[in-house]
């Protein structure tokens, strides 16, 4: 395990274990700007609101699982890796910039956020060698 990142990694260079706490901390950010939009959508959207409530608790599901899996690997040591920390990442617009966005163009960056999510998935997948 990497103790200090000196430089941004690629993707490619990333351990098993770096992919799985790269991944728990990506589960921990989306749920956190879904609840962002379900605050900000829910006084005149009330059932976007209520999605994206729910979206948020997926997500907390999906880091749990994460959480478990890498215990049950690598320890309870989870290494401090984030997006930012990964040369041509995809990135997440802080959620005070959501700020006036609207419905639409919030369904729209959720659904940007699900295809990214998705790609990451697929590519760490490639990377594993227990799937």
């Amino acid at each position: 395990m990497r103790l200090f990142l000196p430089q941004r990694l690629r993707f490619s260079e990333l351990s098993e274990q770096e992919i799985i706490a790269l991944a728990i901390s990506n589960e921990k950010d989306d749920a956190h700007i879904y609840r962002g939009y379900a605050e900000q959508l829910r006084a005149d959207y009330p059932q976007s609101a209520a999605i994206f409530d729910a979206m948020a608790v997926e997500e907390d599901t999906h880091r749990k699982w994460l959480i478990d899996l890498h215990q049950r690997r690598f320890g309870k040591a989870i290494p401090l890796i984030r997006r930012e920390h990964v040369s041509g990442f995809y990135d997440r617009k802080p959620i005070w910039l959501a700020d006036g966005l609207g419905l639409h163009k919030i369904r729209s960056e959720a659904t940007r956020m699900e295809s990214d999510a998705y790609r990451f998935y697929l590519a760490a997948a490639q990377k594993t060698t227990d799937a």
